[in-house]
């Protein structure tokens, strides 16, 4: 199977016919929705691929929805960009270019991924699946996830290292799609054992200063369903869209009490650490969602369009950068490369990133930033343009997708099976989901993961054979 070859099929190019016949008819958005609606099909076009968890197609839409999350809120209510955004901040404005240009970006990166990849072969998973012991991989799973979480504190004592630990952590994630696959095709006995595990990794997530536990969770357990079932029935269908309004719905909630929730946990403290009980923080987090009323879920349902719709710093700097600020011409993204050429036990007087005050020097706005305990970040589309200006930017994105795809690629081919592939490659959903991350961390995190997986792959490639095939390796 070669990627680029995928028939989009008719019910699809039909739907997103019937949306723009909407957008011209009841909306002021036409033009503009052209290429949001588009890109989904171009990205499974070139993305995705039959029998396979298609992370690249998923990594990639989780691109898109900031660059359209806004604009399909706004065609939801009739209104332009500029309208919604009015009432803000006198800072707002270009929301319309800044969309604009947002996507086109990640057309530029798609075809810059694509150009790497597009030469590689995949097999069925299935030549590789019956080889591996179910019981013995859901096992491995419980291990590696037991581990990263009981480590994730101690690794602190070695703190020149921490980045490439936590980078090595995203590995999991590949074991996951393995595990859920297997034992769901090979031993269905086994899947209640899984969800009873998933449902206390879920139940730790709910008692943290983040979401993002149990948001990769519920999407890793989407994508793996889906994998599943491909040509969905009505039941998995329903159990899918069930699955997505619940965590949608706890999003909503989310947004709407995490500041109250943060500012307890914390204990008003200038940190992003829990430092109540996780029973505290369980009895916190649902008491606020339950007063969560009409009005507070309105606001909440605005604060997670603009969390996932995260263009609004992007279109400030269109106004700062170049009338007050110049153009970089390239020294944004060459300090971020810098940045990570050098580990931190090696220099350590190496600079302490702050998204927040990289924001600031680029909008003119006065953000909280490390010492508030705050981070607001660009994100890399928009130092693309501060670099190069609406041009050229699509030129730079174009190389950065190029390298996405080389150290993917990279990878595949030092993989000794299919399974290696999914193990390896699955964390790549989350270093794709760089749109509205800064560039020295969308950069810095596949080049750690990269780095990282290379150093101990032959070691970790050996010790798990080993342990799956009761002391043989492949």
């Amino acid at each position: 199977m070669h990627f680029g070859k995928k028939h989009i099929a008719w019910i699809y190019i039909l739907a997103a016919g019937v949306y723009l016949i909407y957008c011209l008819l009841y909306t002021p958005n036409l033009w503009l929705s052209i290429p949001i609606v588009i890109y989904p099909l171009i990205a499974f076009r070139l993305f995705w691929l039959d029998n396979q968890p298609n992370i690249l197609f998923w990594g990639m839409m989780l691109q898109w929805v900031p660059a359209s999350t806004q604009l399909l809120y706004c065609n939801f209510y009739q209104i332009t960009l500029t309208e919604k955004v009015k009432s803000y901040s006198s800072y707002v404005s270009n929301m319309e270019l800044a969309t604009l240009l947002s996507i086109t970006g990640v057309f530029a990166f798609s075809i810059g991924l694509y150009v790497a990849i597009r030469n590689l072969k995949l097999l069925k998973f299935k030549s590789e699946v019956d080889t591996y012991p179910e019981r013995k991989l859901l096992v491995l799973y419980f291990v590696v996830s037991v581990l990263i979480y009981l480590t994730s504190g101690l690794i602190w004592i070695f703190p020149g290292l921490v980045q490439y630990m936590f980078a090595l952590f995203y590995v999991k994630w590949g074991f996951f799609l393995v595990m859920f696959f297997i034992v769901h095709k090979r031993a269905p006995f086994l899947k209640w054992y899984l969800y009873a595990f998933l449902g206390f990794e879920l139940l730790l997530g709910l008692s943290s200063f983040f979401a993002g536990q149990i948001i990769l969770t519920v999407l890793y357990s989407v994508v793996a369903i889906i994998h599943l079932r491909p040509k969905l029935n009505i039941r998995y269908a329903l159990l899918l869209a069930v699955v997505v309004m619940v965590l949608f719905h706890y999003l909503i909630l989310w947004s709407a009490i995490k500041t109250e929730y943060r500012k307890f946990v914390s204990q008003g403290k200038v940190t992003q650490s829990v430092l109540v009980t996780p029973e505290e923080a369980r009895d916190k987090l649902f008491s606020l969602m339950n007063n969560v009323d009409a009005t507070k879920y309105q606001v909440g349902i605005e604060s997670l369009v603009n969390r996932l719709g995260y263009i609004q710093f992007f279109s400030i700097s269109l106004e700062y950068v170049p009338r007050v600020v110049p153009h970089q011409y390239g020294q944004v993204y060459w300090s971020a490369i810098q940045h990570y050429l050098v580990p931190r036990f090696l220099n350590p007087d190496k600079e302490i990133l702050d998204d927040s005050k990289h924001t600031s020097k680029f909008t003119g706005m006065h953000l909280s930033g490390l010492k508030e305990g705050s981070s607001f970040s660009l994100g890399y589309i928009a130092d693309a343009y501060i670099d190069f200006g609406p041009v050229l930017m699509h030129a730079l994105l174009f190389l950065v997708g190029w390298f996405f795809g080389f150290t993917y690629q990279y990878l595949v081919k030092r993989c000794p099976n299919e399974v290696w592939i999914w193990i390896l490659t699955g964390p790549y959903i989350l270093l794709l989901n760089i749109n509205g991350a800064d560039t020295h961390k969308a950069i810095g995190g596949l080049l750690l993961y990269f780095l990282s997986i290379l150093i101990v792959r032959k070691t970790l490639i050996r010790l798990v054979e080993s342990y799956l095939r009761g002391g043989t390796s492949s």
